[in-house]
């Protein structure tokens, strides 16, 4: 802590400019909010959506991207163009990987990301200190998601690096907070807990409301603080969050670019806020879903009976009780079928465009979520799947410069720790042999930036014995079995006991292997050349045919043909016989 360099009128100034920009910030907090309700639905608390939700479309396309963004924490290749610190530089990385396990990183990224698809996505960057060793702190690196709720930047500025400031709201232990060693002992004397609240500093509505009321029987009294980064002045203020009494003033020591990392999608010019996927998707969703509403009522209130003629009463009594298949002495007029109500056949076509619809904004949705073939044949749902993917490529790019950012400051802390020491298990290129290699500050020499941080993105991507199952089929068909021929002849063979281990493993059946055995081969057979089990010497041939209606697309087309009193069953039947004559 150090003596505080702004003047009194400075802070005054900067705390009624915080205020300001919170108060700007108020619509977009409110739509984040409005967002989420539709995201939880009808049923998640008492506080959720105010309608029904039997389409929910945000929670699938939040479910997709989240999946495929960030399904898992990412490894981090560290490379130097100095030769003789090639060696160190493996050993960083092997430490580096260490800490998101440690951390929970994993979790964090995932709602950084969600958060990202609402509004923007903050994470707050430090470290903690949890003890003092040889006259040195230390302490433990965390990466904290700060939600929209609770952040606040510098709304006057014109550009995201023009920021004065920015910062983030919390609450803290008033134990622990009163058992601090960095908070002046008179600041403590005038300290007292705040009432919690679900409720922002200015009165504005937050997303905690959605399951919580606004106020709360507490357990362990709080503090609400506020934490505010001065990125020129390089100095970190924390204040209290309702009082706005200043309680410490820290000189930042960690990386340059501040505790704040930012995650945004779409930009929009002249703005700072960046625009969220979901904002483009609500419209179409709220209206899917009021569509697929006024169907059910449709459906609700259909209603089929019998009318008879009046005449004889025996006869209607006896139509009446009798059960499927009985014989009954009717003398009565033929009954006529009345039915009334049902869904509207136009409702439901344009119901089901705005699905095509929301999948298309979505960037394919049915593609990237693999819901179903959505072209034809092989070849053009090929083709789907890669634009889809292309549509993905910028969203992908900036979640890993956002997350290289976010392992640039734990390499920054975990190379400038001054105690620290780590026991690496660092493998034997070629072998399966790791040898012990102690991380310590004495290897930590030099200056930090002799490294390049890059991201491995494949590995944020989900590789689930689910995913794997699914991987080793397609490599299959495409790649094995039609090239089993080539195998033999280039001297190779399909190793079938071995590909039914993998689907036993990935598939987690084990009592696969009790269902299919095979013979062992004796010494003398493979002598000989003899085999004890069929060769892969048959060709194999996969054709996918194609045929309207078998696509989602297709399909959808085909229903909505019907549903406006199209002749979708004939056209469908001549692709039929078109299909059988190309064959």
């Amino acid at each position: 802590m150090i003596e505080n360099p702004l003047t009194q009128k400075q802070y005054d100034k900067l705390i009624a400019s915080v205020q300001w920009s919170e108060r700007q910030l108020e619509k977009p907090k409110q739509s984040r909010i409005a967002a989420i309700r539709e995201h939880a639905g009808y049923h998640y608390a008492q506080y959720g959506s105010v309608h029904r939700q039997p389409v929910p479309m945000i929670s699938l396309a939040v479910q997709i991207y989240v999946r495929l963004l960030a399904a898992h924490s990412p490894r981090v290749l560290i490379t130097t163009q100095k030769k003789d610190l090639k060696p160190l530089a493996k050993d960083f990385e092997i430490a580096l990987n260490l800490i998101p396990d440690e951390i929970n990183l994993s979790e964090t990224l995932r709602k950084f990301v969600q958060e990202a698809l609402f509004s923007m996505g903050v994470v707050k960057v430090g470290i903690s200190k949890v003890g003092s060793a040889i006259g040195h702190d230390y302490g433990e690196p965390f990466v904290d998601l700060v939600t929209l709720d609770n952040y606040f930047l510098d709304m006057s500025a014109k550009s995201i690096d023009q920021i004065a400031y920015e910062g983030n709201q919390y609450w803290m232990d008033y134990e622990d907070l009163m058992e601090s060693k960095w908070l002046d002992p008179d600041i403590k004397k005038d300290l007292k807990p705040d009432e919690y609240t679900t409720v922002g500093v200015a009165g504005e509505r937050r997303a905690e409301e959605i399951s919580a009321d606004s106020s709360a029987d507490e357990y362990r009294d709080r503090c609400w603080l506020r934490d505010i980064w001065l990125p020129r002045e390089q100095l970190l203020l924390t204040v209290g969050a309702q009082t706005n009494k200043l309680l410490r003033v820290v000189k930042w020591k960690g990386p340059i670019r501040g505790p704040y990392i930012k995650l945004g999608y779409t930009d929009v010019p002249g703005n700072l806020l960046p625009l969220p996927p979901v904002a483009l998707w609500r419209d179409l969703h709220e209206l899917s879903n009021k569509l697929f509403r006024k169907l059910g009522d449709q459906a609700d209130s259909q209603k089929t009976v019998q009318g008879f003629a009046g005449g004889d009463e025996e006869a209607v009594e006896n139509f009446k009780k009798a059960s499927d298949g009985d014989g009954i002495r009717y003398t009565g007029a033929t009954p006529v079928s009345l039915k009334t109500g049902g869904i509207d056949q136009t409702t439901m076509a344009f119901y089901m465009q705005c699905r095509d619809l929301f999948s298309y904004y979505a960037g394919n949705l049915d593609s990237l979520g693999g819901l179903g073939n959505q072209a034809p044949t092989l070849g053009q749902d090929k083709l789907l799947s890669a634009a889809a993917s292309a549509q993905m490529l910028d969203m992908a790019d900036r979640t890993i410069k956002a997350i290289q950012e976010i392992f640039y400051a734990l390499a920054f802390y975990e190379w400038h720790d001054p105690v620290k020491r780590r026991q690496l298990e660092k493998p034997v290129p070629g072998s399966d042999i790791k040898i012990p290699v102690e991380w310590n500050p004495d290897m930590r020499k030099g200056k930090f930036d002799i490294f390049d941080l890059r991201i491995d993105a494949y590995s944020l991507q989900d590789n689930s014995p689910g995913v794997r199952l699914q991987k080793l089929g397609m490599i299959m068909q495409q790649y094995v079995l039609p090239l089993s021929q080539q195998i033999k002849e280039n001297g190779g063979e399909i190793d079938i006991p071995a590909i039914f281990r993998s689907v036993a493993k990935y598939a987690d059946f084990p009592e696969l292997e009790e269902f299919v055995r095979f013979a062992e081969v004796s010494p003398e057979s493979q002598q000989s050349g003899g085999e004890s089990r069929p060769s892969g010497n048959s060709e194999h041939t996969y054709t996918r045919i194609g045929q309207p209606g078998q696509s989602r697309e297709g399909a959808s087309a085909n229903t909505q043909q019907i549903l406006m009193g199209g002749n979708g069953r004939q056209k469908a039947s001549e692709g039929n016989r078109a299909a059988e004559v190309a064959k």
